[in-house]
């Protein structure tokens, strides 16, 4: 019977290091990317003369539309980013003298990708149904102020972008708080909006491993090229 009892708490206490081991992995086993911010650029020489016109998203390996959210361990004791990004992204805008007039970006949320192959499965088939609802979708609805004078490789920070957010098949007011710079050649744009889940219809996720908070953020890294 002592034996058996020995042979129990020895198993018991192999099942709980492992599972600890296994939420430490989860939970500090890897590196989350830090919110977005625009990147140092040399490339200020050609391109239109202003930033007026027409100009069009390039795709790139800092181009992006995604997530952060917090999950949560242990009844929410310890917290940690869940980032998750989309290089598959469209949209265009149109800038006038000193504001932009009109503006739309599109994301394969499809092709969303984490650090965990797991929750991006989740994230698929559970919270954003994929399946039924393919694509999310900014459009801006009121102009963004801008400088009267543009000067080429100046940070604007704290833009404002008013519009409707399309995710879940729902759609919602949303204000992006942004940060802009126009190149020359091109015009990055970097910026992130708050987000309540289940104003798009999406329940929180839950599982044995983790919950998560009931809002999180919208994340966007772009870049826009002349042309419509």
């Amino acid at each position: 019977m002592r034996r058996a009892l020995k042979w129990l708490s020895a198993a018991l206490v192999v099942v709980v290091l492992v599972v600890a081991g296994f939420v430490g992995w989860y939970i500090f086993g890897s590196r989350v990317p830090g919110k977005p911010k625009l990147h140092v650029t040399s490339n200020t020489r050609g391109g239109p003369s202003t930033p007026v016109g027409s100009w069009h998203l390039v795709r790139g390996k800092n181009v992006y539309v995604g997530y952060r959210i917090k999950e949560l361990f242990g009844d929410a004791l310890l917290k940690r980013d869940a980032v998750g990004r989309a290089g598959s992204v469209n949209g265009r805008l149109t800038i006038a003298t000193n504001r932009v007039t009109a503006a739309l970006v599109s994301a394969d949320v499809t092709q969303l990708v984490s650090d965990r192959t797991a929750r991006d499965a989740y994230v698929r088939d559970n919270a954003l149904e994929t399946g039924k609802f393919p694509t999310a979708r900014f459009t801006l609805t009121k102009p963004i102020l801008l400088p009267a004078r543009a000067t080429k490789g100046k940070v604007l920070h704290g833009l404002r972008a008013t519009g409707r957010l399309l995710l879940h098949g729902v759609m919602r007011p949303v204000t992006f708080t942004l940060d802009g710079r126009w190149n020359g050649p091109t015009i990055d744009v970097v910026g992130t909006a708050p987000i309540m889940l289940r104003d798009y219809r999406i329940d929180p996720p839950h599982t044995v491993i983790a919950s998560v908070d009931d809002h999180g953020s919208v994340e966007l890294d772009l870049t826009f090229a002349p042309g419509g």
